[in-house]
């Protein structure tokens, strides 16, 4: 794995890079700001000085029998040359030079502008950087003339003063650049422990242990911690739910398995071809009864994984109803049964999931030929304010009352016949589809019953 992967994958290893590309950056504008207020402080130290220097000679010029003389100040000159070269020259009204170096540069323009007071800039003499104070003396005995002080100082010490001062910064901000860095890291596995916990505490539990977790957290991760709980608690529910199913399952088809068998046995002794005719009757209806019990089971165990996905679409109630019907009418070709199917002329749209929808309305309506309908059995569709419903009304006895509770569980068959469980999925679609399941008894109607959907 890469650098670049192991910093991707980990959350200490981001929030570190982050913190040293964070440093880094401050670490490099501070120095950067360092050097350049280094650099300002350094120039305007040794320009004070020079200023001084410049001020001292520029006192102690004067006229002497109708000529300019100057009486060098030593302890000025001193001051200045102890830290670099330092060169001057005195310029009289006239523009003759009376002291100092004569090929030191003087531009006419600073000499005006240095008569109100002392002009710094930055030069060259003899190959080397200077820093120059130009400044300008009224001489009363000279009829209005004004002497001009130059002087000049190289620049190796301020600029050795500047990277001194440039280099001490660099050094404290390195440190506390570290000091972050290290005090960050430190920070971030002390506010990562809790997650660790975590971990340590799923990994060390057993495979069947779903309980919540009961540890101490931050508020920042208590929605993860909550989550996780929350998830563990569904997940519990859905395994429970499954066992209990597998266990019903398994005592549902282990009856007629054993019942098949016994008939398969007693057909292999029988020797009366009529009774042996009457024994396979018995096969093929313990067959079927089987197989639809299997296919329940199955379609049981689709419903109840289908209303844990939860994605829902439009559907057509008119349409699905009527398709519904369709596919299970033939059930009723060996009897007299009269069929009727009502529906509005507009649309019935709910958001829903169409497969479930079916299987809780196919049950229904095998239930209602099978078990109900002596002679007569209609689905209508209908929709308005309160939300839309399908009703299946038939003729028959129907589920008496104290039973009707009961008959929305799984494997409960109130007549004793089928497998009790064609309610109990409708009973899942409704309650994943937020809706109800209504039983009606009409005296002059018959039996109903009615998917009812919210508004």
């Amino acid at each position: 794995m890469s650098s670049a992967d192991r910093i991707r994958s980990s959350l200490y290893a981001r929030i570190l890079a982050f913190i040293a590309v964070v440093v880094c950056l401050g670490t490099a504008a501070v120095i950067a700001a360092a050097a350049h207020y280094a650099r300002l402080a350094a120039g305007e130290a040794y320009d004070r000085l020079l200023v001084g220097g410049a001020v001292q000679v520029a006192e102690n010029v004067f006229m002497q029998g109708g000529v300019l003389a100057l009486d060098p100040p030593v302890a000025a000159f001193a001051s200045l040359s102890a830290y670099d070269l330092v060169y001057y020259k005195v310029v009289d009204p006239r523009g003759v030079v009376v002291a100092g170096y004569p090929d030191l540069a003087l531009d006419p323009a600073t000499a005006q502008q240095a008569r109100h007071g002392v002009v710094i800039e930055d030069g060259s003499f003899q190959g080397e950087a200077v820093r120059v104070a130009v400044l300008g003396r009224k001489m009363d005995e000279s009829d209005g003339g004004w002497a001009t002080v130059v002087l000049a100082q190289t620049t190796r010490a301020r600029d050795a003063l500047a990277r001194s001062l440039t280099r001490q910064a660099v050094l404290i901000v390195l440190a506390m650049g570290v000091l972050t860095m290290v005090a960050g890291a430190v920070a971030v596995r002390w506010a990562l422990a809790p997650l660790i916990r975590i971990e340590k505490a799923l990994a060390d539990r057993a495979p069947d242990d779903l309980k919540p977790l009961d540890l101490a957290t931050p508020t920042e991760i208590r929605t993860l911690v909550s989550s996780i709980n929350l998830f563990m608690g569904r997940l519990a529910d859905r395994i429970a739910l499954m066992q209990r199913f597998i266990a019903d399952a398994a005592h549902q088809i282990r009856t007629p398995l054993a019942a098949l068998g016994a008939q398969v046995e007693l057909l292999g002794h029988e020797k009366s071809a009529s009774r042996r005719q009457q024994q396979m009757e018995r096969v093929r209806q313990r067959t079927a009864e089987l197989g639809r019990l299997t296919n329940q089971l199955l379609n049981h165990a689709m419903v109840i994984h289908r209303t844990e996905i939860g994605a829902f679409v439009p559907v057509e109630l008119v349409e699905l109803a009527r398709t519904v019907l369709a596919a299970v009418v033939p059930l009723s070709f060996d009897r007299d049964v009269r069929i009727a199917f009502e529906a509005p002329d507009e649309v019935v749209v709910i958001e829903g999931d169409a497969v479930s929808l079916r299987e809780a309305l196919s049950n229904i309506i095998h239930n209602a030929l099978v078990h109900g309908a002596e002679t007569r059995l209609s689905v209508r569709v209908g929709g308005g304010p309160d939300g839309a419903w399908i009703e299946v009304n038939d003729d028959g006895p129907g589920i008496p009352e104290a039973d009707r509770a009961r008959a929305l569980e799984p494997f409960h068959s109130g007549s004793g016949a089928g497998t009790g469980l064609g309610l109990a999925i409708a009973a899942e679609v409704m309650k994943a589809h937020r809706g109800r399941i209504e039983f009606r008894r009409d005296p002059t109607e018959g039996f109903s019953v009615v998917l009812r959907f919210g508004a």
